[in-house]
């Protein structure tokens, strides 16, 4: 999994269906997609899913009311267990695309976790050295917690495709 995808609940199978049609139309020819066990979520495989979320964001503009189901689109750089030192590991590894002097968030998703959104939060932040912004970051350090298993980004803001955001933009 390198991209999560999620839709209203119910309508994941008319969410998937939509996102293979989009793949295909940006050039991408392996799709691979799965139902989540959680409700509203679908788990994709891509080939550079964030290339893949630059079509998507720009289609959305030219065709607002084309995409009906997908709600949002993020992708995933790691995906690891769901225990303390295997997150903290990688957060620490993939924290090192947070630029010097760039500042960062940490934006936290659980279903099903053994831990509070808390205690994540200060595990992550005592393994990244840089300034926290909670209102504007260059990075968001986005967890993604799916009971046994994480996944786990560090993204920009722009990274993050929120279908409704654009919708209304444009």
């Amino acid at each position: 999994m390198n991209l999560i995808l999620t839709s209203a609940k119910g309508l994941e199978a008319r969410a998937s269906a939509e996102f293979k049609e989009l793949a295909l139309l940006s050039g991408i020819r392996r799709v691979g997609i799965e139902r989540s066990a959680y409700d509203g979520v679908i788990e994709a495989e891509v080939e550079n899913p964030r290339a893949l979320l630059k079509f998507l964001a720009d289609y959305v503009k030219s065709e607002p009311f084309r995409i009906r189901f997908i709600l949002r689109a993020l992708p995933i750089d790691a995906v690891v267990d769901t225990k303390m030192k295997d997150i903290t590991a990688t957060v620490k590894r993939l924290s090192s695309a947070i630029g010097q002097g760039e500042t960062f968030r940490i934006t936290i998703e659980t279903r099903d976790s053994p831990y509070s959104t808390k205690e994540l939060i200060d595990a992550i932040a005592d393994v990244i050295d840089k300034k926290v912004d909670l209102e504007s970051p260059k990075k968001i350090v986005l967890v993604q917690v799916f009971g046994e298993y994480t996944g786990i980004s560090v993204l920009a803001p722009e990274e993050i495709l929120s279908v409704v955001k654009l919708k209304r933009g444009s």
